[in-house]
């Protein structure tokens, strides 16, 4: 062969070549790219988590305190509760129903009783019901003041009158039932 022959083979060889060692310097320009991408995103991640891991801290810090405050609010929440529900228990307070007056009339309360309550209603007032309600009506005499509370409350609606005290003071003042005073 002739060296024109072996520079012919080298070139053909060289532009049969030329193509691949592009396609493969277009890959590794890629590759690289893409590296700095992945590099780019590790750093972005890398921050993300140290800000996650920052305010997981604080939070783990706060909820301790968060946990004892809860814990006095309930505390506190419960004894307010149980204040009210003891208030609650005993309920003496006289409704005044009728504020007409005649002149020869007096002031009577009246202690009515539900033996049954309404559907509906709530327990804590059916059995307010129960113990028995302060009424304050005025009526003449003592059978007047037992017809008013009667017109008003039926016996056939399941109200009983249990007893009838006449009230000469204002109301701030405790009627007597009975042996027993009750807080007005």
């Amino acid at each position: 062969m002739n060296w024109f022959g072996i520079v012919l083979g080298v070139m053909i060889v060289l532009i049969g070549v030329k193509p691949a060692f592009q396609k493969a310097q277009r890959q590794i320009k890629r590759t690289r790219r893409n590296i700095k991408d992945l590099q780019r995103r590790r750093f972005v991640l890398s921050q993300q988590v140290r800000t996650l891991a920052r305010e997981s801290l604080s939070q783990r810090l706060t909820s301790a305190a968060d946990d004892v405050e809860s814990a006095e609010l309930t505390s506190h929440v419960k004894g307010l509760t149980d204040q009210v529900n003891s208030l609650e228990s005993v309920d003496r307070r006289i409704l005044v129903t009728d504020e007409r007056r005649g002149l020869q009339e007096t002031g009577w309360i009246v202690l009515i009783r539900r033996t049954e309550g309404l559907p509906m209603e709530p327990t804590r007032v059916v059995k307010l019901w129960e113990e028995g309600r302060y009424f304050f009506f005025f009526a003449s005499d003592l059978t007047r003041a037992r017809r008013k509370a009667q017109l008003r409350f039926p016996a056939a609606q399941g109200y009983e009158i249990l007893d009838v005290v006449p009230h000469e003071g204002d109301l701030s003042e405790n009627p007597t039932f009975g042996a027993k005073k009750q807080s007005a």
